[in-house]
């Protein structure tokens, strides 16, 4: 702040939004992680007492950097980091394409409270602020990333033989994801993903960064790619239980059922048609297919997902759905 020439007073000025009295505000991102240059914005998260709120977000320009606020509901706030903290995941019944997005959100909002700068704090906020330091959040953010590239992982090999070069795509971001599940082990906890190069490079991991180095090239042989990715995560990842493939629905889609067939489409902008009427109501969160992660789906099952009508997670080994 003091290379902006921004006083704390000024930016605790910019907490104030009309939301209710802040109860924790807290500067962090990439600037305060020790990754940002002199372009990057300053990211301002501040906590109130109003339950009618969910998040407010707000840009600044006034004291010439750009600084992002979010305004958040603090007892829900508190709420989710307690829900990362003592909650089982994944679990088959709790993996859907909402669940692990709201996961992946809740991951970056408590990290970056954990890592930020207080800059205003009431009782009991500013202890609940220092424990989100306790050892529980490096386990669960580096849990996230070691599945994460699992679930990309087991994308990539249901892609390889109808869309290589997605595969080839898929590929490296299962080991970027497993890369940032090195580097939390390590104890860089910041979330965002692209900066996982900046975190290697504090943590002297020489070995890390040459193996970005060689993902983020180009593919010239999609297969020869897909199958050294594949052989990274299982190197830099290991798991003690293999996750099983959990396939739902995809966001967007809709069904209806012709005669013998079930036409499939996304966004209603392209469509698929499949010869069976037995499939969930498009909007379900039924599970179409489940099973280890040698085992394939049947076959209509995996072109839905090729044309990515399905959304694909990953659990622990629970009752499968055979589809």
């Amino acid at each position: 702040m003091d290379q902006r020439g921004l006083k704390i007073d000024a930016v605790l000025g910019e907490t104030d939004q009309g939301l209710g009295s802040p109860v924790l505000a807290v500067a962090s991102g990439s600037v305060l992680a020790g990754f940002g240059n002199h372009r990057s914005d300053l990211d301002l998260l501040v906590l109130v007492d109003n339950d009618r709120l969910t998040r407010f977000p707000v840009q600044s320009h006034e004291h010439g950097t750009l600084i992002d606020v979010n305004v958040r509901q603090a007892a829900k706030v508190r709420g989710h980091a307690a829900w990362l903290r003592d909650g089982a995941w994944p679990s088959a019944e709790s993996v859907t394409q909402d669940a692990w997005n709201h996961r992946r959100r809740t991951l970056k909002t408590t990290t970056r409270l954990a890592l930020g700068l207080p800059l205003a704090a009431a009782e009991p906020w500013d202890s609940w602020q220092a424990g989100l330091g306790e050892p529980w959040l490096a386990r669960v953010v580096e849990q996230w990333w070691t599945v994460e590239a699992h679930r990309l992982a087991r994308a990539v090999r249901l892609l390889r033989r109808d869309r290589p070069m997605v595969a080839a795509t898929r590929g490296r971001e299962a080991v970027v994801a497993a890369l940032n599940a090195r580097a939390a082990a390590g104890g860089q906890l910041y979330f965002t993903e692209k900066w996982v190069g900046e975190k290697l490079r504090v943590l002297g991991d020489e070995a890390g960064l040459a193996v970005l180095r060689e993902v983020l090239a180009p593919p010239l042989r999609p297969d020869d790619r897909v199958a050294r990715c594949l052989r990274l995560v299982d190197e830099l990842v290991p798991v003690e239980r293999p996750l099983h493939s959990v396939l739902r629905w995809a966001t967007g889609v809709g069904t209806a059922t012709l005669d013998d067939r079930t036409v499939v489409d996304r966004w209603q902008l392209r469509a698929l048609e499949v010869r069976r009427t037995d499939l969930p109501e498009s909007g379900a969160e039924d599970v179409l297919w489940s099973g280890p992660p040698d085992v394939d789906p049947p076959e209509d099952i995996h072109r839905l997902f090729v044309h990515d009508m399905l959304w694909l997670g990953v659990a622990e080994p629970d009752a499968e759905v055979t589809g």
